[in-house]
This record gives structure tokens, C-alpha cells and sequence, in this order.
């Protein structure tokens, strides 16, 4: 195992119908179906994010559990820009936004087209947000998921990353906002929604709850079990 890199869980945060919360505190997790209790900006942040609350439901999910996530590792405050990754695996992205954006653009040829929320169109914005409030500069990327892995592949994705010594730190998780509309018609769909994310790192910290590593692409627990989704990390 000489070539495989140990990566330490230094926190994680999440948002779900029955409420928001961290790792640390050891409260019994559940991603029940519904709609996502989403915190309030001063329940979370230290410092206003003044544009919170214009914020779509699928951006504002993921900037709340990432904030949770990086104050449960004790990085949610810095002065200085840090080269930290962010790693976001979701079904359906933003989709419902798109449709949003999507009815504006129906009447008099788009002329009535809402700025506001194209930039909500896009996937990545709740990474990029997110990396301007927090000082995040390491890489990021908004990969698929599957409906029974959820968060899977932000954590192949997150440890590939820290395996090839591009940054020491990541943000990596599962995100899924409301959508309604593919809710009706994919039977898949087990009709979970929230936020879920995890601090790993390959640095050394006082507090770690748990070993991770990637081996032939593959995500497992120091003790050899595979991850078979970021619930594992949580529950």
C-alpha cells in the first residue's frame, strides 16, 4: 500500500429536510424526502454573504452545507486566499432553475429574459460563489451522480485530486435541490434533496473523524470497506 495516500476526514456539514448540522456534532443524520430546511445566512456565516439571499435554492443548499462543512473543520475564516478545492456530484444540477429561466425567455422573442436568473443556469455557480466568500483557489469541478451514490463521485473526484498533490485540501459532496419537475416523471428518483459535504485533506489537524483513501479508482474506509456514497462519511 506504499502507493496509496492516507487522506484524513477533517469535518463535514449537511442540509436536509429535517434540518442543517455538522459532523462534530453527532447528531443522528437524516435524508429524509421533502423539501431542504435551508439555514438562514446569520445561523451560519460569520460574515454577512450579502447576496444569500438572492440566491437560487440549488446555490444557496450548497453554500450553506459547504460553509457548515468548512466550520466544522475550523476553515470557515482566513484573510488570505488558500488553495482549496471544491468538488460538487449532483443528479440534477440546477435544472429546475433552467426551466425558471426558461419561462422568461418564451414572450416577445426573450426580450423579457431575466439576467438574474441565467447566472443561476449553470451548475458551477455555487462552487464559484462559494470560493469568493471563502478564499477557496484550489481546483473545482461539478461532476454526475448516480441516484443510489450519492456524492460518490465528488469523493473519486476529491482524492484524486489530493493524490496528485495539486492542492493538500477539498471540499467534496453531494448536492440536489428541489425539482419538482423530474420529480413527476423519473422513477428513479428516490426523491432525496439536500446537501451533504466533507473536508478531506492529506494535513496533519488535531481533529480528524475518519481515514479515507482511492484505490484503482475506487473510494475506501482505512479499515479496506469501500464508500459506496458520502452517507458512509456521515452516518
Amino acid at each position: 500500500m506504499n502507493d496509496i495516500k492516507i487522506i484524513n476526514i477533517l469535518g463535514g456539514g449537511w442540509v436536509s429536510a429535517s434540518g442543517f448540522g455538522k459532523l462534530s456534532e453527532k447528531q443522528n443524520f437524516n435524508l429524509s424526502s421533502g423539501l431542504p430546511q435551508i439555514p438562514k445566512a446569520k445561523e451560519i456565516f460569520s460574515e454577512p454573504l450579502t447576496r444569500y439571499g438572492r440566491f437560487d435554492q440549488y446555490t444557496k443548499l450548497g453554500c450553506a452545507a459547504i460553509a457548515l462543512a468548512l466550520k466544522d473543520a475550523g476553515l470557515e475564516e482566513s484573510k488570505e486566499k488558500r488553495p482549496i478545492g471544491v468538488i460538487v456530484s449532483t443528479v440534477y444540477e440546477c435544472f429546475e432553475s433552467d426551466m425558471v429561466f426558461y419561462e422568461t425567455t418564451k414572450d416577445d422573442d426573450g426580450f423579457f429574459s431575466s439576467p438574474n436568473l441565467f447566472s443561476y443556469t449553470l451548475p458551477g455557480i455555487v462552487i464559484g460563489e462559494s470560493a469568493i466568500y471563502f478564499k477557496l483557489t484550489g481546483p473545482t469541478f461539478t461532476v454526475g451522480d448516480a441516484f443510489d451514490q450519492i456524492g460518490r463521485n465528488a469523493l473519486i473526484t476529491g482524492l484524486e485530486i489530493l493524490k496528485s498533490g495539486v492542492c493538500d485540501t477539498v471540499v467534496a459532496g453531494w448536492l440536489d435541490g428541489p425539482t419538482e419537475i423530474f420529480k413527476r416523471f423519473e422513477k428513479e428518483d428516490n426523491q432525496k434533496r439536500g446537501a451533504i459535504f466533507v473536508v478531506l485533506s492529506s494535513c496533519k489537524s488535531t481533529n480528524i473523524y475518519g481515514h479515507i483513501y482511492l484505490k484503482n479508482g475506487l473510494p475506501y474506509f482505512e479499515s479496506g470497506r469501500e464508500i459506496q456514497s458520502v452517507l458512509d462519511l456521515i452516518m
